[in-house]
């Protein structure tokens, strides 16, 4: 559900979306030249998401900011993922109320 809502609003806004199931997927997609955003699902099952976080860093330095999104209920996630260094961490929450927001900066 939270990938057709990024979807919607990133295409809304000229974007072109990729969705990935894992983040081997997702690092090759990283990699190309027009990539300049990852948005991470923390439910993703098996996400170790600092090692995510620094490929991410490895493959693109600061070109590629990422945002990480979870529920509001997994501050383990979201702490984790403040700590391994995503640019932005939002619970679904928020990310409902403010995702044109979130994907413009």
């Amino acid at each position: 559900m939270l990938s057709s809502r990024v979807d919607g609003v990133a295409r809304n806004l000229g974007y072109s979306v990729g969705t990935f199931a894992d983040a081997t997927a997702a690092l090759a997609a990283v990699d190309q030249d027009d990539c300049r955003l990852a948005f991470v699902d923390l439910q993703l099952p098996g996400l170790d998401i600092a090692a995510f976080v620094q490929s991410v860093r490895q493959i693109k330095a600061a070109e590629v900011t990422i945002i990480a999104c979870g529920p509001h209920v997994h501050e383990q996630r979201l702490r984790q993922a403040q700590e391994a260094g995503c640019d932005r961490v939002v619970t679904r929450g928020q990310f409902d109320r403010d995702a044109q927001a979130i994907l413009q900066t």
